[in-house]
């Protein structure tokens, strides 16, 4: 199918599922809650298709290809719809100071707050602080 962006190993685009989302809608819900209702996720969403993409403009050898993962468009929809019922539930618990896969958290924003810390401390005459 051509534009739309990548397609998965199952061929389906996203402008397909943004252009038939009336019609698809009932099927995938169906599939999606039954999929969730029986712990299981059909074969086809697990499949994926690798595809060489150049890493620079003159290709010399295998090395300048790295590989893409093209999985399922119906997969990627089904797993935002997954996380975001999981982050409604789990962003109250977890830790202020946890900064892997939060949203507008970054390694800066880490090193930042651990240098805060550090300096804040060290404002203590004799104390010290070790990092590991």
């Amino acid at each position: 199918m051509a534009g739309g962006g990548a397609t998965g190993p199952d061929s389906v685009s996203p402008s397909l599922l943004k252009h038939c989302a009336n019609q698809l809608s009932p099927v995938f819900t169906d599939i999606f809650n039954t999929s969730l209702e029986t712990c299981h996720v059909p074969a086809c969403f697990k499949t994926s298709a690798i595809v060489p993409v150049p890493k620079k403009t003159k290709i010399t050898g295998l090395n300048d290809y790295r590989p893409v993962a093209l999985t399922s468009v119906v997969m990627k929809s089904f797993e935002c719809l997954v996380l975001s019922y999981l982050k409604d539930i789990t962003d109250p618990l977890l830790d202020p100071l946890q900064f892997a896969y939060r949203a507008n958290r970054s390694v800066d924003d880490a090193v930042n707050m651990a240098l805060h810390f550090i300096l804040q401390h060290l404002d203590s005459p004799g104390s010290y602080a070790r990092i590991l």
